[in-house]
């Protein structure tokens, strides 16, 4: 499954680095959006590597907090960053589907919500390993 994450990562990668040509759009995805999505799926790839490993505790724990940087990036750009946006959405239930084109103002409204989660989750996430960690020694150490 890792492996997965690094190929696709890697595909994603090329494309930051120009080995593999990009299409020309009217709003193209900056390079550094796209970056942070290739990284994070070659870290999601190592957190799957890491996943079982007790004595490289921290490095998971770093590369998990990395990878959620990543994964917030983009989130922030469609929400916060400056050029035109475009959504749509589309729902099913009981074999019943709608779907629509909701507004810009609509969609960074939503983007944003969850941009704003997750950079609150960027931020508490260390603070929690922190207080595990002292608890933890002072469980050692009393």
């Amino acid at each position: 499954m890792a492996l997965a994450f690094f190929f696709f990562g890697g595909f994603l990668f090329s494309l930051v680095f120009g080995w593999i040509p990009k299409q020309s759009s009217p709003n193209p995805t900056p390079i550094w959006v796209l970056g942070a999505a290739a990284m994070m799926f070659s870290l999601a790839g190592v957190v799957i590597l890491l996943i079982e490993n007790e004595r490289l505790a921290w490095l998971r724990n770093l590369v998990s907090w990395l990878l959620l940087v990543c994964l917030a990036i983009p989130f922030n750009w469609v929400a916060f960053g400056e050029g035109e946006r475009q959504f749509s959405s589309s729902s099913s239930f009981l074999g019943v589907t709608s779907s629509g084109t909701p507004g810009e103002t609509e969609g960074r409204i939503v983007f944003g919500f969850f941009a704003l989660l997750m950079d609150l989750m960027v931020v508490l996430a260390p603070l929690h390993l922190l207080k595990n960690r002292k608890s933890k020694r002072d469980e050692i150490d009393p």
